[in-house]
């Protein structure tokens, strides 16, 4: 087919704000078909609003009812969902956030990817709530976006560049530098379709999970670019939404939970997991620091004090959070880099046996600019370390490329040669379940993943089984709970034995559906560490609804079961919900030494099951969990017609 002029590849939208919308909504989709060129706007309705809210909710309604299980994840057919939610572009804190849902490249299941910086706030100022993209693209482009008009463009001079360097060329290109405009893209990685290759924007913001880069790549299209538009945004209740954004402020400056990410982001977390025996060493060979290691440089005023930085924080945002650093020594000396977030001092540093801070600072950037998921990076690189290191992998093998413990420079390398497919990084870019299987051996018994394909976060979760349980039983290719803020809004007790398997299982189970709420809003995950009844008195005031927490975790479960459905029409099924022999294995040293958390898997699972209402053989939500939910119309899709009314 020929490729349209991509000038006529345009939509307009300059309706004035419909009446009959919740307020918070700018009440249209955006739709772009890549392989016609064509562009066109979806309203939907208010009743789909509060049905769907937006980010994860919407997406996971578009995957389930337009991704069959024949359309693979590089399949032109597979949707590629960038929503934002009601909260976004309001004065609420951390209200940017974008939503990635798509049908992922290492799961070949559902993803749902969160990230923040300006990009939601933008949308909703251009009048759209989400962008749904399908097709293929003959050749590669850029979907700008600007005040409602939306195009197509040729992005044949944004090739081979990074994420960095995409940004600076398209804020040139548009003449709208800084925040005026927010850019989305994939780096090399995704041009070459590695697996693991992630979506990021406003240098240092990125969707990594689930291979949503290599979808993106798939499709051709580099890069999402959205100005920052001027349509009308409002509140239904204003003073009321003000209030409510001050009380959730409040409470993260003060509640335990939450005020040490107010000060410093996620810097505290290095040394709070070391102190569970939750940070991974090594690639989980061990839970000691190296020798010479000095853990007061990682308390957190240490991290921050020993850079240059500046703020560089997200939309309507007080988090002292997200900052930009320059590199004080060594090789890179002078060079800007984005503050890592934990997972980054995790994946690029301790995973891999660096514990220096400017190196890890340095390389992690690497990461976001090639743009790769960060965790997955330090599993493949790390299993790489340890199998040269025990002669599984051979020097010839890698090219003549030798990597120790620690050594970023080398890391570094290999990145570029999984970024390009060269040699042995054409093998790594497959991600580190498949990398070990084609190697095979004693090699395999080394890497880090679950069954379906994914891998967990920067954690070693074998001192956290909640999250090891969460990662495996999830439908997104990783956490789908994550550590419950307030349990006990929800009945469950404040703290519990973390090798408690029936505690453990039943805390996972219970508070399933709380994190896709908040992954829904338009929210950052850190700015809604708050009490459910804060976000949802934010949303009622947002939006004019009177929405309880009750409702929106029925809401949350209900996305759970439509991302659960979808993974089992994909054929993941409950035999793949297991660690891999390294990622359930027993720590040899460390806070957490001896904790065997293969011996219990099976009780987890079973109570898992029992607590979320699911076929512990099936995997499938039961009849009576699917009615209760208003799902009604998925029992004969997944039990057969003849148990519609079972």
């Amino acid at each position: 087919m020929r490729y349209p002029v991509i000038e006529e590849s345009t939509v307009r939208s300059d309706d004035p704000v419909r009446q009959d919308l919740p307020g918070g909504y700018a009440g249209s989709l955006l739709r772009v078909d890549l392989t016609s060129g064509r562009i066109w706007t979806q309203p939907w309705t208010p009743a789909e609003m509060r049905q769907y809210l937006g980010g994860a909710g919407l997406g996971a309604q578009l995957l389930w009812e337009e991704v069959p299980a024949e359309v693979g994840w590089d399949h032109p057919d597979n949707r590629l969902i960038l929503a934002t939610g009601p909260l976004a572009g309001l004065p609420v804190w951390g209200t940017g956030g974008l939503s990635v849902v798509t049908r992922g490249a290492m799961t070949n299941g559902a993803t749902s990817t969160q990230a923040n910086g300006f990009f939601g706030a933008c949308l909703k100022y251009s009048g759209f709530d989400a962008i749904v993209v399908q097709g293929q693209a003959s050749r590669w482009v850029y979907l700008s976006v600007h005040d409602g008009v939306a195009e197509l463009r040729d992005a044949a001079f944004l090739l081979g560049k990074d994420t960095w360097q995409t940004q600076d060329a398209l804020h040139a290109r548009h003449g709208l530098p800084g925040h005026q405009m927010s850019v989305y893209s994939i780096g090399p990685a995704g041009e070459n379709l590695v697996r693991f290759a992630a979506i990021a924007g406003d240098y240092g913001h990125v969707a990594s999970k689930n291979g949503c880069g290599a979808v993106m790549g798939a499709k051709r299209l580099k890069a999402v670019a959205i100005a920052r538009g001027t349509k009308a945004l409002r509140a239904a209740d204003p003073q009321g939404l003000f209030q409510a954004a001050d009380e959730i402020a409040y409470d993260l400056k003060t509640n335990p939970t939450a005020k040490s990410l107010y000060e410093y982001g996620t810097l505290w977390g290095v040394l709070n997991l070391h102190g569970q025996g939750a940070l991974p060493i090594k690639n989980y060979t061990t839970n000691i620091p190296p020798e010479g290691t000095d853990l007061a440089a990682w308390e957190a005023p240490s991290l921050r004090q020993g850079f240059d930085h500046r703020g560089h924080q997200c939309n309507a945002c007080g988090m002292h959070h997200c900052h930009m650093q320059v590199i004080p020594t060594g090789p890179h000396r002078g060079e800007l880099v984005d503050e890592p977030e934990y997972e980054g001092w995790a994946g690029a540093g301790w995973a891999i046996g660096c514990t220096d801070p400017v190196a890890i600072s340095w390389l992690n950037t690497q990461v976001d600019r090639a743009c790769v998921d960060v965790n997955e990076f330090g599993w493949v690189i790390g299993w790489v370390m340890e199998c040269q290191e025990k002669g599984y992998l051979t020097k010839e093998q890698l090219g003549g490329l030798e990597l120790r413990w620690g050594d970023v420079e080398a890391a570094a390398r290999l990145l570029h040669m999984i970024n390009q497919r060269q040699g042995f990084g054409t093998v790594l870019a497959e991600g580190v379940k498949r990398a070990a299987e084609t190697v095979g051996g004693p090699a395999a018994a080394c890497a880090i993943y679950t069954g379906k394909g994914s891998s967990p976060r920067g954690h070693d979760h074998r001192a956290r089984w909640e999250e090891m349980l969460d990662t495996c039983t999830g439908s997104t290719g990783t956490l789908e709970t994550g550590p419950p803020v307030h349990p006990t809004e929800f009945g469950m007790p404040a703290r519990i034995n973390p090798f408690d398997p029936d505690a453990v299982a039943k805390n996972v189970g219970t508070h399933l559906g709380r994190r896709h709420f908040e992954d829904s809003l338009g929210a950052c995950i850190f700015t809604t560490r708050t009490l459910m009844e804060n976000l949802c008195r934010a949303l009622s005031a947002a939006t004019g609804w009177e929405y309880r927490k009750e409702e929106a975790m029925h809401f949350g479960r209900r996305t759970a079961v439509l991302l659960r459905a979808f993974d089992l029409r994909c054929g993941l099924g409950p035999e793949l919900e297991r660690p891999s022999p390294r990622y359930g294995s027993i720590p040899v040293d460390g806070p957490a030494k001896g904790q065997d958390v293969a011996r219990h898997w099976e009780q987890m699972l079973d109570v898992w099951y029992e607590t979320v209402g699911y076929d512990r053989k099936t995997g499938r939500p039961l009849p009576e969990t699917l009615r209760a939910l208003g799902l009604d119309d998925l029992i004969p899709v997944l039990w057969g017609p003849e148990n519609r009314r079972r």
